[in-house]
């Protein structure tokens, strides 16, 4: 299967929406600044997030910029929120950075994360949101700068960061080997030269808030639970979630025989897609969410 990261996106929606933890939401929903506030969400890809909030009622006016990598994804991204806005009767206008939806203009920015904090940057967010993105990158190198792209007293609000647990059912022989190495891999990730997330970093953001200024007002669970049906089917694209969940371990391990033997690798993944096509599997992720403020330092 060829893999469609727009697509991915779109497939895991439902299962964020389920995952998002209604606590640390609420939070968010009574810290949001009420007149027109500047919203930016790091690693946004293709805009789901932005048109959750509008569904959900946190988000209506102001400015909200997407800032991701990836080009295309963006590009896709005005097409996405475009035919989202149309679904839902809401007015939208395209513009050369972005679009207009309803009374929300929508940016689109592309830049590398650490790129994009090293950079200086005048005017700051109100708001700052990272969606299953911190646990991409080096936290204690990166949350500093990264939160200097708040305004004094700034609220972010970071969601879906993986803390060390995934748990397929039914249970295989191969699992904790493999899970072992696959969280062992994430420890030792390097993108663009820096080091790129760790396997338990949910649990460890606790501390990484607060030596950074920025305690969590509220914390919470966010674990993705994709299970199928009565009748053996899944909700929406979640089936095509899961497979890509699965590819991402396979591509992770597949250079790594040292921890896991290729037979063995291949003899979990045959019988987790086989369990899958079948309507047999279940795939359950452990995240937390996290919302608070930036008390920035007069030093800083």
């Amino acid at each position: 299967m060829t893999f469609d990261y727009g697509r991915y996106l779109a497939a895991k929606t439902t299962v964020d929406d389920r995952a998002l933890n209604r606590h640390v939401l609420d939070e968010l929903r009574r810290l949001m600044p009420a007149d027109a506030p500047r919203v930016l969400e790091v690693g946004a890809g293709l805009g789901t997030m932005v048109a959750r909030l509008m569904d959900w009622g946190v988000v209506s006016v102001g400015e909200y910029i997407l800032l991701d990598t990836d080009r295309e994804l963006l590009d896709s991204s005005r097409q996405w929120l475009s035919d989202w806005a149309a679904a839902r009767g809401l007015r939208s206008e395209l513009l050369p950075d972005g679009l207009q939806v309803g009374d929300l203009r929508v940016r689109l920015v592309q830049a590398e994360l650490g790129s994009y904090v090293e950079a200086a940057h005048e005017v700051r967010a109100d708001v700052l949101i990272a969606n299953a993105v911190l646990d991409l990158v080096d936290v204690p190198t990166v949350l500093p700068g990264l939160l200097q792209l708040l305004v004094p007293g700034g609220v972010y609000w970071f969601t879906i960061n993986y803390d060390g647990e995934s748990i397929f059912e039914p249970s295989h022989s191969a699992d904790d080997q493999v899970l072992r190495a696959y969280h062992r891999d994430m420890d030792e990730r390097v993108r663009y030269g820096r080091p790129a997330g760790e396997s338990r970093t949910g649990r460890r953001l606790f501390h990484y808030l607060r030596d950074a200024g920025a305690p969590a007002l509220a914390a919470g669970s966010s674990d993705w639970v994709v299970c199928p049906g009565p009748d053996g089917s899944y909700p929406a694209e979640e089936a095509y979630f899961v497979r890509i969940i699965l590819d991402t371990i396979r591509d992770a391990l597949r250079v790594r025989q040292d921890w896991v033997g290729a037979a063995e690798l291949a003899d979990w993944l045959a019988e987790r897609r086989r369990q899958l096509a079948a309507g047999e599997l279940v795939y359950i992720a452990h995240q937390l969410d996290f919302v608070g403020r930036f008390r920035q330092s007069q030093n800083m």
